[in-house]
């Protein structure tokens, strides 16, 4: 729609025009093109104008002159009754006149006339007091009807293009408004795309952010039955925001809305106003959903349900900005896919190659993966983040990678180690931070790898550091693998009790282990330990081995 067109139909837009002409002594009466007075034809308290509005003889001489100014492209003043003229001002939408601003311009004539005395006897108006408010305008002199037109026909095309130009610049400053929120919201959003290690909290805070910019209750994603596309979010529904209702009545509906979704179109929903809607109404009045697509598959459904305010209709900017954030989010769980494939088969190969260098060893089989539950357990106990307890998982894994550097007649030899045996055996840290360091993946697991043997006290190895020198990394497996290597039977001797352990690392609190991390460790819970110590020396009888021997 033109904007100043728009503008002109609402004409007088407000009382800024008929304030203004009121102001040199002109009446302004908004009509239709038959002469109808609009709705905003009366004023608030303008006598003038309310008696001319109310009058039967003035709505008449309106409507006389209208059916005249339909023939003309800008109709020219008239004199509708003796001392009263009329300029219509046409109203016009796409170049289509469809009323008339009419300006009354009365002149002396008009006062005392017979003509008056009549009209405001049909409005029921006391005649002297209009005569009183007339000569106040003051009447302009019948000879300067033309100057005064074309004055106020130049007045009102200014008004029209500063109309005109003003919705012009709040459109744009709306349109720049809406850009730097969907901006914003993207920026963020694209901010913490690289999140695939953690796919839920990703999705929280798309919806966080789009509840933050859209006037909704809540935002929410419903995941489909994709196990192969979506992994861990397989069938998952998250939500933000206060929506009033469980979640799990909210994930119902929307699984059902899933089932309905077309690729690439918004579903817009009233179930306040719309019957074949109104089984959704647990999800607001009014519900935005936008199918989150992959190979052309609907594989969730990112819905804005309960929109607030008084318009409370679906807007081109909500359709927009969810389903940019639709778009967003299905790049990301695509990418969340693939770094699920690629971690599962690095800890697959990583796992594969513990196992390995276990096997070198009858009596260490399934050592590597119980330091790193243990570590990853102590890691999670002692209050580490999420990622980072991840990373001590995998330090723990490969721990003892440096052993396969290690000779297997040393690694293998039963009964104890004479001090040349020992200080081969006392390489494999650094051995294994060798063969490790030039992978970036696992540049910041090194420091668990090389200083799992250090003590508190600085007499461990391979660099004799001392309290809080060594590697936090390295204290916390440092603990796990003593653990399990005391837990487990050697050659030498057998495995000691659990009471026993506990009560050597109480022991070595200060000494050898972390003053901190060893009441910690000592606290945890070892019911899964015990189940994974049990597997695998079921797997040790079915395949002829001796039951471990950790190192």
């Amino acid at each position: 729609m033109n904007t100043r067109a728009a503008h002109s139909e609402s004409m007088p837009s407000g009382d800024t025009l008929r304030v203004k002409l009121r102001i040199v002594g002109l009446l302004l009466f908004p009509c239709d093109r038959t002469g109808t007075l609009l709705s905003n034809a009366t004023s608030d308290g303008d006598l003038l104008i309310d008696t001319l509005s109310g009058s039967e003889s003035f709505q008449r001489l309106l409507k006389t002159q209208a059916s005249r100014w339909e023939e003309h492209e800008d109709p020219e003043a008239v004199e509708a009754m003796p001392g009263m003229w009329f300029l219509p001002l046409p109203i016009r939408i796409r170049r289509r006149c469809t009323g008339y601003n009419v300006v009354v311009i009365a002149t002396p004539d008009l006062i005392d006339s017979r003509e008056l005395e009549e009209l405001c006897r049909s409005s029921n108006v006391d005649f002297k007091r209009i005569n009183v408010e007339l000569s106040a305008l003051p009447p302009a002199p019948t000879t300067e009807i033309d100057r005064l037109s074309r004055l106020v026909r130049t007045m009102y095309h200014d008004h029209i293009t500063i109309r005109g130009d003003q919705e012009v610049i709040e459109n744009i400053g709306q349109q720049l408004a809406d850009s730097y929120e969907e901006i914003n919201l993207l920026y963020t959003i694209t901010q913490s795309i690289t999140k695939v290690d953690q796919p839920e909290q990703f999705v929280a805070i798309a919806c966080r952010e789009l509840l933050a910019t859209l006037p909704y209750t809540w935002i929410g994603v419903q995941l489909a039955d994709d196990p192969d596309r979506l992994k861990s979010l397989n069938q998952r529904f998250i939500a933000t925001g206060d929506p009033g209702q469980m979640h799990e009545t909210l994930s119902a509906l929307a699984q059902e809305l899933l089932k309905q979704a077309e690729p690439d179109r918004p579903m817009i929903l009233e179930p306040g106003l719309k019957s074949d809607h109104s089984y959704l109404l647990s999800m607001g009045r009014t519900v935005l959903a936008f199918p989150i697509m992959r190979d052309g598959k609907a594989i969730g459904l990112l819905i804005a349900g309960g929109k607030q305010g008084a318009d409370q209709r679906v807007s081109s900017s909500d359709i927009k900005l969810v389903g940019a954030t639709a778009s967003h989010l299905a790049i990301f769980m695509e990418n969340a896919a693939l770094y699920d494939d690629l971690s599962t088969m690095f800890m697959g190969t990583l796992e594969a190659l513990t196992s390995a260098i276990d096997a070198k060893d009858r009596y260490t089989c399934g050592h590597s993966q119980r330091v790193a539950f243990l570590s990853k357990q102590l890691a999670h106990a002692a209050g580490l983040d999420p990622y980072t307890i991840g990373r001590v998982h995998v330090a723990g894994l490969v721990h003892d990678v440096g052993k396969i550097g290690v000779p297997e007649i040393v690694l293998t030899k039963p009964g104890r180690l004479t001090k040349e045996e020992f200080d081969l055996i006392k390489k494999h840290p650094e051995i294994g931070y060798r063969i490790l360091k030039d992978i970036p993946q696992l540049s910041d697991i090194l420091p668990g790898v090389l200083h799992h043997h250090e003590s508190w006290d600085g007499r461990g190895y391979p660099h004799g550091l001392v309290g809080e020198e060594i590697p936090l990394m390295g204290r916390l497996i440092a603990l796990a693998d003593s653990f399990d290597a005391m837990s487990s039977t050697r050659t030498y001797r057998s495995a000691m009790t659990r009471e026993e352990v506990l009560e050597e690392i109480d022991r070595c609190t200060g000494t050898q282990f972390d003053p901190q991390l060893a009441p910690i460790f000592v606290r945890l819970d070892f019911a899964e330990y015990e189940q994974m110590t049990l597997r695998q020396h079921e797997r040790d009888l079915r395949e002829g081995r001796f039951g471990g021997q950790a190192a």
